[in-house]
Formats: structure tokens, C-alpha cells, sequence
């Protein structure tokens, strides 16, 4: 049985113009959110988790958790590992900005518990960083892997954006070479979207043809991911490589369908079925943080349909004993027309073992989804 704890610290030196996640640059209340934060936290006293997996795993996202006042952030997982009850091999991620990560902070974050970094380079080209509007320069961000490293971190994921207009094909692979130089064991590659009520939908629309090629997106993503997995970063999940071993345990959770806890503003939680979050408002938060909104109470029949669809992301695809498992039903028996349909189109492949996208399903996976669901 395993726990998973997303936190969410919702402060940030500046909006991001592609980023649509709940973010706030004002901390004057951070000490009162904190606070409210560890309630929040001890409203889960006597927690019993209902998940088959064995290694619990707690996520520090944002925002920008390494803008918020370290003292702060490691007081908050001490309480976590405490109510919790986190095992000792838990894996326990902080997401860190090059511009605001010191070799301070590292070595303060080592010493709490945090075991994996994220680092949120997102290219090691500065015209492209100026274009997402990021604070660092690709200098900053090796110069903050460096850090990670010397802080003692062996555990480290760096995430880089393709398709970002002025990018060129070459620009992707190259910095993916320049991170495994410097110990990134894991690597997120996302393709820029155009989120709503962000700056780069004002600039650019919501037709990605406007700011760049679809057709070039695709070969350096797909080139990207061939080159890793040469490299031996193979590719887990449509968004995600890693080093054997270096395969992500929280992110992972979420793909398996498995419950767990948010805790903090914006912080969505997936619990008994029900698919909570905090108010996405500081002041509301800190007077009450454990009213939390239910977005979606999933069924039976939706949460099979929803296992399916979130396992096809990752490279091993729906397991049929495995599904068979946990719900007492064959896929075929379920998902028959679709997994009939896509396989004609080329789109999945199927055998004993289990039903998996194949490399022209990872193109068109949002169309496979809507078959499954």
C-alpha cells in the first residue's frame, strides 16, 4: 500500500506567458498560507490509502516551490513524512527554477529529505527562452544542474518545451545531450500548447499552425525521443524518458489510476473516487484550508474507461492481466469496438501481454483516448 502527496506552492517571480497553472507573485500572507497548508496536512491524521502499489511518494510543484522560503518548504514535508507516515524509500521531488535555486537552497533541501529535483530548464537556447518568457538563460540553467549535483542530488529531471516559434529542429536533441552531461536522469519533453486565458493565446490564437508547423513539432519530437533512447533514456510514457530505474514514482501514480492527497491552493487531489481541489484563491485558502471543491465524482464504468486511457500514455499500454486484476473484467470484453477500430487504423498493436500505442497512435493519442473513454 502506497501514499501519494501532491503539494502545490503557488508562488512564482513572474507568469509564465504559456502557463495556465493556479500562480500568485505576491507572498506578503506566505507565512499564513504555510500554516494553513500544514492544517491542511493534519486533516489527514489516521489516513489509510487504498492503493496496490508499494512506494509512496510525495511532489513539490507550483508555481516555483524554490521562490517560496526554504525554512518553509522543509517544514511543510517534515509534517507530510510525519501525519503520513512516508516510508523511507519514498521518493520525494521538488520542482526548482534555475533563476531562484542556490547552492544554499540544494544543500537545505537534501538535508530535509527531499531525494529527486526537478529542474525547470525548458531549453538551454536563449532565443527560445526569451520567447517563453523564462527568467534564466541556458547558462543559469546548466549552472543549476551543477548545483543539484553538488548538492548531492543523484536523482534529477530537467524538462525542455519543442515546437516553441524560432526553435529549430537541432536545438532539442542538443540540449538533451548537454543534460545527460551534467547527470539529468530524466528528462520531460512537452510540446508548447496554447492554454486558455494565457498571454500566448492573446499572442498567438489556438491554431498551433499559427506559431508553428505541426508537421516539424513531430519530427523533433519523435527525433528527440529516438535520440534518448539511444542514449538509453527510453521513453516510459508519451511526455517522459528515463534511465532505467529513474522512472518517475509520483507522475506515475496518476497514470495508474492510483488515489491521492493535494494539499495546498489549486492542489487537485483524486480520492474514493472523487476528484478534489483547494480554491484557488490565497485569502480563501488560508481561512479554511480543508473546504475543498469536488470537480467530478467518477463512477465505476468511468474510472475503467479512465485507467485505460491514462495507461495507454505510458509505453508498456494496458496490461491484461493486470487490468483483469483490478477490475474483473478482460479489456477485450470492454473496450472491443475501439481497440478493433484503432488497430485498423494503425493506431495501437495488441497480443497477450497487452494493448500499447504504436508510434504513429502517440501522434493522434488524444483521438485513440476519446475511442476509450
Amino acid at each position: 500500500m502506497a501514499k501519494h502527496i501532491y503539494v502545490h506552492i503557488p508562488y512564482c517571480e513572474a507568469k509564465c506567458p504559456y502557463c495556465s497553472f493556479f500562480s500568485v507573485t505576491d507572498k506578503s500572507r506566505e507565512e499564513m498560507l504555510f500554516d494553513s497548508m500544514e492544517r491542511d496536512v493534519r486533516s489527514y491524521e489516521g489516513f489509510i490509502d487504498e492503493n496496490d502499489d508499494t512506494r509512496d511518494s510525495v511532489y513539490f510543484g507550483g508555481g516555483t516551490p524554490s521562490f517560496a522560503s526554504p525554512s518553509l518548504i522543509c517544514g511543510l514535508l517534515f509534517e507530510i513524512r510525519r501525519v503520513f507516515e512516508i516510508g523511507e524509500d519514498a521518493e520525494i521531488t521538488i520542482e526548482v527554477n534555475p533563476n531562484s535555486l542556490t547552492e544554499d537552497l540544494a544543500a537545505r533541501y537534501r538535508r530535509a529529505g527531499f531525494n529527486r529535483i526537478s529542474v525547470g530548464v525548458q531549453s538551454l537556447h536563449d532565443d527560445v527562452l526569451r520567447t517563453l518568457g523564462r527568467l534564466h538563460n541556458g547558462e543559469g540553467a546548466e549552472e543549476a544542474l551543477k548545483i543539484c549535483g553538488r548538492a548531492g542530488f543523484t536523482n534529477i529531471s530537467a524538462d525542455l518545451i519543442i515546437g516553441v516559434p524560432g526553435q529549430r529542429r537541432e536545438d532539442a536533441v542538443r540540449d538533451a545531450d548537454v543534460l545527460i552531461s551534467l547527470g539529468v536522469k530524466h528528462i520531460s519533453m512537452y510540446s508548447l500548447s496554447i492554454e486558455e486565458g494565457t498571454e500566448f493565446e492573446k499572442r498567438y490564437g489556438d491554431d498551433p499552425e499559427s506559431y508553428f508547423p505541426e508537421e516539424t513539432e513531430r519530427e523533433m519530437y519523435h527525433g528527440l525521443r529516438t535520440h534518448l533512447k539511444e542514449k538509453g533514456i527510453f521513453p516510459y510514457e508519451i511526455s517522459n524518458c528515463a534511465y532505467k530505474g529513474y522512472e518517475s514514482v509520483h507522475n506515475s501514480s496518476y497514470w495508474r489510476g492510483c488515489d491521492y492527497v493535494g494539499i495546498g491552493p489549486g492542489a487537485v487531489g483524486f480520492l474514493k473516487g472523487k476528484r478534489i481541489r483547494g480554491v484557488e484563491d490565497i485569502g480563501r485558502y488560508i481561512a479554511s484550508p480543508t473546504d475543498k471543491i469536488t470537480d467530478e465524482v467518477v463512477g465505476e464504468e468511468d474510472r475503467v474507461k479512465e485507467y485505460a486511457m491514462l495507461m495507454l500514455r505510458m509505453t508498456e499500454g494496458i496490461d491484461r492481466a493486470e487490468f483483469k486484476r483490478k477490475f474483473k473484467r478482460d479489456p477485450d470484453e470492454v473496450f472491443g469496438e475501439a481497440i478493433k477500430a484503432n488497430l485498423l487504423r494503425g493506431l495501437i498493436e495488441s497480443d497477450e501481454r497487452g494493448i500499447r500505442l504504436t508510434s504513429k497512435g502517440t501522434d493522434l493519442a488524444n483521438i485513440v483516448s476519446e475511442d476509450f473513454l
